[in-house]
């Protein structure tokens, strides 16, 4: 049998275009017409074929009649799932587990661990494998999707077991969505701070104004969104940039990852497992609330502590973020 490494089989997922233009799709309508989405692949014969248990660790079983062949995308949900559905543009987060269409036997998974789910973009030309056919899923769905090795894992070196065109049953557990940036009502922004630009893609970009630096914390929510709020020790995730006042430089971003990040809200420097952000971060974003986007200026004081500081941040610098909030884990 070929030898797989998921992370490798994710990154060659993310350039599987999505094939055939005349794969079938779903309607689905909600309660009301703000719940309407058109799922990209519908249920066939395969796919419906499959029942799924859970082990006694709480992974995933597929069942199926064997061998099950499937020559094209095919999607069946188990569970629907409550909340968001994802949609263009925005990310979800999910674990999977892949099973050999010929004999069911286990193949490869993600790791099932709650603070490292696989997170993926879902692109509006829906060319990256999960981002395309977990459109329109909400948090706590399961899916089955039946294809071939190809399609979903990437080529293969052909072996008397598994070959490209073999059919491999995916197992696919929505464990939360995103949308593509904050989404809160706009604010006022704090005068003297520099102000946010930002791409239709959502990147960051800073215009700087001619003003002293400040030489204390400064917080100013330029959009207020109305979810949960940000308690100490939360993992948040987030869209954000980081840049040098001093020189104009980025040295951190979300986008370089193509995905939102996660961060553990709490003072690194009081951390009793070393987890954490610098002591002005964790002041700007506990209290915050889940829609929100947030720039904060960092004096030198509230920063990294001297030698700690990563590549790009020179002794004494004054740092700029922006956040756009999009969820926390408790």
């Amino acid at each position: 049998m070929p030898q797989f490494s998921f992370p490798r089989v994710l990154a060659l997922g993310a350039v599987v275009a999505l094939v055939g233009a005349g794969v079938a799709t779903a309607v689905v309508v909600g309660v009301n017409a703000q719940n309407e989405c058109v799922y990209p692949v519908g249920p066939g014969k395969a796919s419906a074929l499959v029942s799924v248990a859970d082990s006694a660790e709480g992974l995933p079983v597929a069942s199926f009649p064997t061998p099950l062949i499937t020559t094209g995308r095919e999607l069946t949900i188990l569970e629907v799932g409550e909340g968001e559905g994802a949609k263009p543009g925005g990310y979800v987060d999910f674990d999977v587990s892949v099973f050999v269409g010929a004999d069911e036997e286990y193949l490869i998974a993600s790791s099932y661990q709650k603070f490292a789910p696989v997170r993926r973009a879902l692109t509006v030309d829906r060319e990256e494998f999960f981002g395309a056919l977990l459109e329109c899923q909400r948090p706590g769905a399961r899916v089955v999707i039946t294809t071939t090795v190809e399609d979903a894992l990437g080529p293969i070196e052909d072996d008397e077991y598994l070959q490209s065109d073999s059919t491999v049953v995916l197992v696919a557990d929505v464990h939360e969505t995103y949308p593509s940036g904050a989404t809160g009502d706009a604010r006022r922004p704090q005068s003297g701070l520099p102000t946010l630009v930002q791409a239709p893609t959502g990147e960051h970009g800073f215009s700087f104004p001619n003003a002293e630096i400040p030489e204390d914390l400064r917080i100013s929510v330029l959009k207020m969104g109305d979810g949960a709020v940000v308690k100490e020790g939360d993992f948040m995730t987030a869209l954000f940039t980081g840049v040098v006042w001093d020189t104009r430089s980025v040295f951190v971003s979300s986008f370089d990852q193509g995905i939102p990040l996660s961060l553990v809200v709490k003072d690194v420097t009081t951390s009793l497992d070393g987890q954490g952000v610098i002591p002005g971060l964790a002041t700007a974003l506990i209290g915050q609330t889940i829609g929100s986007q947030v720039l904060v200026s960092v004096p030198p004081s509230e920063g990294y502590a001297l030698g700690t500081a990563p590549a790009g941040i020179p002794p004494g610098a004054t740092l700029v973020y922006v956040f756009d909030i999009l969820g926390v884990t408790n």
